[in-house]
């Protein structure tokens, strides 16, 4: 039996050396959904039997029979269903090979922290609504300017010649003019005291309309109890803006 587990022992270090486990990103998710680690699983020979896991979560193990010749790709499920913010813990990647009588082991501690947002709930405060649906195409306000032809007005003297339509003046002998409009939207502020319920039940309707101002690539703000995010756009703001949710009044670990 010595012997045999001396020989498991050697073939267990073998086995795992060599093997390269790179993390690459992270997914965050919305309650009560879980985020997700993003891995990439490589070797130099044959590798057989590689477990990655989470502390206490033997469950979500993300569990490779072979690697060989190729890059390997799996996601780690992670143990969070609440909203919050979590650093990440030590990640085991383990080999049973073989027999299962040894266990090679070690840990990668990622750099990061994975977000749990709250769950999207659709609101039901017209204010709110209203601010986005007069920022789409559709509700976008005009103001007088050079952007795009609305109409055509009586010429009157003190406007000069510049817009006169000659157009319509050889057809109808008058003069008129080319009127045009700017076509600007004024920023929408979401407002956490502007919404109704509990806790969650305001940050999953202010996720709801910060998820519609993105969709609709207008400008907007988010003001929370303890934080207020000014007016910007695209990407990076709505990540901004769903990460500043999902961390009000908790603080995960």
């Amino acid at each position: 039996m010595f012997v045999i587990i001396i020989f498991a022992l050697l073939l267990g270090y073998s086995n795992a050396r060599g093997l390269t486990v790179s993390f690459k990103y992270a997914i965050d998710s919305f309650a009560p959904q879980t985020p997700q680690l993003a891995w990439q699983i490589e070797a130099d020979d044959p590798c057989q039997s590689i477990t990655l896991s989470y502390p206490k979560d033997l469950k979500n193990a993300c569990y490779i029979t072979r690697v060989k010749n190729e890059v390997i790709k799996c996601q780690l499920s992670l143990p969070y269903t609440k909203r919050g913010c979590y650093k990440l813990k030590p990640i085991k990647i383990a080999s049973n090979y073989p027999f299962g009588l040894v266990s090679v082991w070690s840990y990668i501690q990622p750099n990061k922290a994975v977000y749990v947002y709250p769950s999207i709930i659709k609101t039901t405060n017209q204010k709110h609504q209203n601010l986005v649906a007069n920022n789409t195409d559709e509700g976008t306000e005009k103001h007088k300017g050079d952007d795009e032809f609305e109409s055509l007005i009586t010429h009157l003297p003190e406007m000069g010649l510049q817009r006169i339509s000659w157009k319509h003046y050889a057809k109808t002998q008058q003069l008129l003019v080319k009127q045009f409009s700017d076509f600007k939207s004024a920023d929408a502020q979401f407002d956490f005291n502007l919404v109704t319920g509990d806790t969650e039940q305001r940050l999953g309707q202010l996720c709801f309309l910060v998820f519609q101002a993105f969709e609709s690539d207008i400008n907007y703000s988010l003001k929370l109890p303890n934080k207020l995010i000014t007016t910007n756009s695209g990407k990076l703001h709505h990540q901004r803006c769903l990460q500043a949710l999902s961390q009000v009044g908790n603080d995960n670990e």
